[in-house]
């Protein structure tokens, strides 16, 4: 009870410095009114996400965005995230639950179908061969894809589209996964998929099929050394960059692409037009994988500010990977269709643009600095800058606050080394630890905190979410269901 009342004089405080400013901070208060173009009340479809946000998946937001333009707003997408609550079956549960109709659509990683019996997504995970975007563009393009969403059919759901995503590389925690020698021995973090976990096991490494959570907390007890992942979303976990902050650049495993699931019946209840935005707006959001290349170019700076250190595999060690991995290959062509597809993908690999390597400035390079493995907190720069968020009478009446009278209003943070400054001259201390940040008013005559873990989009916006304890009034007023936008 006593943390409930510190809690409100905390978010009495903060509405307190804000309600004189609310009626012109607002703006539009009535920004949050639906707008269905004058057809009535929009048709919204809702997407299982196993991540905390969709943005951390592009290709399939921009999916969602898309559908909303292409219909003028008739059509909405609206993804529910953290689906199967961080548990190593959360993909396999997002297949389940869009064909049990529990849920509209779903997008999942192409690797989880061979744990569900499908076998015609098996090359998209054969280790080593996707190895750039414009090769993931080609692949796509050839309508190779198109073809493996065929085997879909027997789990009862239909298959929009492959869209791209993230290169996926090792990343090690007391130093980089280079050559097959440093795979021996280890246990190294996978999501759950049957050829992952075969490549694995070839380079003498043990898979552990863990997902979020469990990974991160592996990572910090020692029993996972090592993990695959891309480089944008190591350097927006910041988390990662801390507990294991060695990337392999010039390796990748192979390639996420993303397969958006929608449910039959769901499907065929909507109009032809409403079909054909969906549609269009996969076919759109399947031909971004340049965007893809280029974010990850313009990641290194920050990732390597956050902590991150990158190596490169020697020719000789390149070579090892790959005769290690013959077995796997061999086991995979057994199979007469996954065959044909590594075949006509080896062929596009031939003829697909070179991609520019990746420029790694050399202080990026070496050791880890030591906050980067283990440390207290920080307050990293990647962090500095001014952000704003609005929170309306519909956010303040969902939280049950009581009195909506000051809503909406704005609430602007500017942060820098450590030290923040807020609407109304409210101020205080922070410091990261990990993905979470911690934030010490300096308004009360006693210590007090309000801790969030948190994550950062490409644009540098923050999205918070209070860690168990932290006083509902508190996590409201912090926007820790809106997303921090980064304006300066």
């Amino acid at each position: 009870m006593d943390g409930m009342k510190v809690g409100s004089r905390l978010a009495a405080l903060v509405l307190a410095a804000i309600v004189a400013l609310a009626a012109a901070g607002c703006g539009g208060g009535g920004g949050g009114e639906d707008k269905a173009g004058g057809s009535g009340a929009p048709v919204v479809l809702r997407l299982a996400n196993t991540n905390g946000q969709i943005d951390f998946t592009p290709a399939v937001d921009y999916f969602a965005q898309r559908v909303g333009e292409l219909s003028g707003g008739d059509l909405r997408i609206e993804a529910v995230d953290d689906w199967g609550n961080s548990s190593s079956d959360a993909e396999q549960q997002v297949v389940r639950d869009v064909s049990a109709g529990e849920v509209d659509l779903g997008w999942v990683g192409t690797r989880v179908f061979d744990t569900l019996d499908v076998k015609s997504f098996q090359a998209l995970t054969a280790p080593m061969l996707v190895d750039s975007y414009a090769l993931e563009n080609a692949v796509i393009e050839s309508g190779i894809t198109e073809e493996m969403m065929q085997g879909l059919d027997d789990l009862g759901v239909v298959g929009l589209g492959v869209l791209p995503d993230y290169l996926r590389k090792p990343i090690g925690v007391t130093g980089p996964i280079l050559g097959p020698t440093d795979w021996q021995g280890i246990t190294f973090g996978t999501l759950r998929s049957n050829g992952q976990a075969e490549a694995i096991r070839a380079l003498g490494a043990t898979p552990a099929q863990v997902h979020r959570t469990e990974r991160e907390e592996g990572l910090a007890n020692g029993t996972i050394h090592g993990f695959e992942t891309s480089i944008w979303i190591h350097q927006h976990n910041p988390a990662l960059a801390r507990l294991a902050p060695y990337v392999t650049s010039n390796v990748t495993l192979w390639p996420q692409m993303d397969v958006l699931l929608a449910n039959p019946a769901r499907l065929e209840a909507l109009s032809a037009r409403q079909r054909g935005w969906l549609e269009e707006a996969a076919r759109d959001a399947a031909a971004r994988s340049a965007a893809l290349a280029g974010k990850d170019a313009r990641t290194v700076g920050d990732s390597c500010a956050a902590g991150a250190r990158f190596a490169e595999a020697s020719a000789a060690d390149l070579a090892a990977l790959e005769a290690a991995f013959a077995p796997v290959y061999a086991n995979l062509q057994r199979h007469p269709e996954t065959k044909a597809f590594i075949e006509r993908i080896r062929a596009l690999k031939e003829s697909a643009d070179a991609e520019p390597v990746l420029s790694i400035p050399a202080v990026c390079t070496g050791e880890a600095p030591e906050q980067a493995s283990g440390g207290g907190g920080t307050a990293p720069a990647y962090l500095n800058g001014t952000y704003r968020y609005v929170l309306t009478k519909e956010d303040a009446r969902k939280a049950g606050e009581p009195d909506l009278s000051p809503y909406p209003h704005t609430n602007t943070y500017i942060l820098k080394d450590g030290h923040f400054d807020a609407t109304g001259g409210f101020t205080g201390s922070y410091s990261v630890d990990g993905n979470r940040i911690t934030f010490a008013p300096t308004d009360f005559d006693f210590d007090y905190t309000v801790t969030y873990t948190f994550t950062v989009d490409d644009e540098g916006n923050l999205d918070l979410d209070p860690v168990p304890g932290v006083d509902p009034g508190d996590a409201f007023e912090a926007g820790s269901h809106t997303v921090w936008t980064k304006i300066d």
